[in-house]
């Protein structure tokens, strides 16, 4: 890890279990990334990064990326990336879009709201691996990140 370079949290908001556990099981084989969070819908997520809901009196949650599903309960992951790109506390946090979508209209959709990447969920354990090696060197070596 270079030395100017922190460990990162990241936000998976997921609502699929079998996603949920490829995406820690990836994530955990790296030196980095030390920590995903879990919210199992928008609002939830949402309730996370504003310390309302349930988190109501909690320290607001800032992590370093979120990974964003489109298709989600209560509230879906294109009106979730609005909401976090309208406020001024969370609108530099990079959202990436991770999603079974590969619907033009939703690429679209996603990157007029502020989206920072969209990536389209691979189908197997091996191929998620793959995309988590390149993710992290990404984010964590290729990008700078506003820490």
């Amino acid at each position: 890890m270079p030395a100017e370079q922190k460990s990162l949290s990241v936000l998976l908001v997921e609502d699929n279990e079998d996603d949920v556990l490829i995406a820690q099981r990836a994530f955990r084989e790296f030196k980095v990334i030390t920590e995903v969070l879990v919210a199992r819908d928008g609002q939830e997520a949402l309730d996370m990064m504003t310390a309302a809901g349930r988190y109501s009196g909690g320290k607001p949650l800032r992590p370093a990326l979120v990974l964003l599903d489109i298709t989600l309960p209560l509230m879906d992951g294109i009106a979730v990336l609005k909401r976090l790109k309208a406020d001024p506390a969370l609108r530099g946090i990079p959202v990436v879009m991770l999603t079974t979508s590969s619907r033009m209209e939703d690429i679209v959709r996603a990157y007029e709201n502020g989206a920072a990447s969209y990536i389209t969920k691979p189908a197997s354990l091996d191929e998620f691996l793959a995309l988590a090696r390149s993710f992290e060197f990404y984010w964590t070596t290729v990008s700078k990140l506003p820490l």
